[in-house]
């Protein structure tokens, strides 16, 4: 009897422990998937981009999904209601803002696939009506905040106005070696740049601002290459955990669709360019 007894805790020590393994594996393995999720809820940086996730949105909801698009403009509350969890994911930065906040916020947010499209950035102006028209002294307005201010000077540098020092990863007016024109470059926020064009003799920033703004954001007497572009595009931003979910992939796989490429058009005309265009 008491051999039997031990031999039947011995059976029962290893179908637990078989048991046990089986669900330490099915956890690892959802874990590796991430939150497999039916209701998701995506927050977008400005009502350009909620209209784009609008248009697709009826195909994204066909896979079995409910998509609940909020806007919120301040990306840094965007990118917090991710990692508190209160959202899935957010349409509004490129991956040189996301890393900055993961860098200064201790953040694990990552992009899922690549950017959904890149806004060109412009230089716009209300008193010169060509790039070669921009003369000694005149005074640009560029964005102040990093990224965006080393976009602005990289920009006016493949312009041929300024000469920047090499192996700068993201660049200020310290960087600067050359000012062809010795031009004023003054930095405020990207946003303004449009209401106080008047007082400058052009400005450096996005189609988005100038639209908002009431301008032509194709008017710019130049866009900045791709080579530059293509490093800001917008992207669908999820926590680490998530980048591999299903719902993620086919979020971004809806965004990837000409629906999305006809808003951005409509929106913006050749002042953007969706990842179908790449």
């Amino acid at each position: 009897m008491k051999k039997k007894l031990i031999a039947l805790l011995c059976v029962t020590a290893v179908v637990m422990g078989m048991t046990a393994c089986g669900s330490d594996s099915k956890e690892n393995k959802e874990e590796a998937k991430g939150e497999e999720k039916k209701t998701i809820r995506l927050a977008a940086g400005d009502p350009m981009k909620e209209e784009l996730i609008n248009a697709i949105k009826g195909d994204f909801e066909k896979k079995g999904y409910k998509l609940e698009v909020s806007v919120i403009e301040d990306p840094i509350a965007s990118n917090n209601a991710i990692e508190e969890g209160s959202l899935e994911a957010n349409f509004i930065q490129h991956n040189a803002y996301m890393t900055s906040y993961n860098e200064e916020h201790k953040g694990d947010l990552v992009a899922v696939g690549d950017a959904i499209y890149y806004p060109c950035m412009g230089v716009y102006s209300n008193k010169v009506k060509d790039m070669k028209d921009l003369t000694e002294g005149m005074e640009i307005g560029i964005p102040r905040d990093p990224t965006n201010r080393s976009r602005a000077l990289r920009f006016l540098e493949a312009e041929g106005l300024l000469k920047l020092k090499e192996g700068v990863e993201e660049y200020s007016q310290l960087e600067i070696e050359e000012n062809k024109l010795n031009l004023k470059l003054t930095e405020v926020d990207s946003e303004s740049i449009p209401t106080i064009l008047d007082d400058l003799d052009a400005g450096v920033c996005y189609p988005i601002a100038m639209k908002e703004a009431g301008f032509d954001p194709e008017s710019a007497l130049a866009f900045d290459p791709p080579e530059i572009g293509k490093e800001y595009g917008i992207l669908i931003a999820v926590s680490e955990k998530n980048k591999d979910a299903q719902w993620a992939k086919d979020l971004q796989e809806a965004m990837s669709e000409e629906k999305a490429n006809e808003i951005i058009m409509e929106y913006f005309g050749e002042s953007a360019v969706h990842v179908s265009e790449y």
